[in-house]
């Protein structure tokens, strides 16, 4: 009898271990389903942004900042460790004015940064503009292309924040030029 109710709580014990461990992986996997639930909605911005700055030209000065197009003509301070800029690290942090909401309740803020140190037109001086060649191991002459003809297109960081259900938040970056 003192034999079966020791195997009896060994065996009440493998059940609840059993029970955490299908929350967990659960959890895990409805953690998995939002964040990939959040990348449609971040190609909206993505879209929006390229439109902006090449497409519809929306952004017609790059060498100044622009809040209403949640554009900084400079690398913002204040970012953390991951890139994430500091008007994006916390939902109330965000002051600019485009937030995207596409749906699903998601909402997408998100922040582009030209690549430069000064407000002003872009220079190799004090923008990022140089280009690897690829597979050669070298670069290319800082403001040139392969034929020799001057680029005076910087890179821009667009940076992306999608709040989901549940209070998820997921982050995406894309470098454009």
């Amino acid at each position: 009898m003192f034999v079966a109710l020791i195997v009896l709580v060994a065996m009440a014990l493998a059940a609840l271990a059993l029970i955490r461990s299908v929350d967990t992986t659960t959890a895990v996997v409805g953690n998995l389903g939002f964040r990939q639930a959040s990348v449609l909605p971040a190609n909206a911005a993505v879209e929006e942004a390229v439109a902006a700055l090449f497409e519809k030209n929306t952004i017609a000065d790059k060498a100044k900042h622009l809040p209403a197009q949640n554009y900084y003509a400079t690398k913002q301070a204040g970012e953390d460790s991951r890139g994430i800029p500091g008007q994006l690290q916390k939902k109330a942090n965000f002051t600019l004015v485009r937030v995207l909401s596409p749906g699903g309740g998601n909402e997408v803020r998100y922040v582009i940064e030209r690549m430069c140190f000064k407000e002003e037109v872009a220079s190799v001086s004090h923008c990022d503009m140089m280009l690897p060649v690829e597979g050669t191991g070298t670069t290319i002459e800082p403001g040139k292309d392969l034929s020799g003809s001057i680029l005076q297109v910087p890179y821009y960081r667009l940076t992306i924040r999608v709040d989901g259900p549940r209070n998820t938040a997921s982050f995406l970056q894309v470098m454009l030029r």
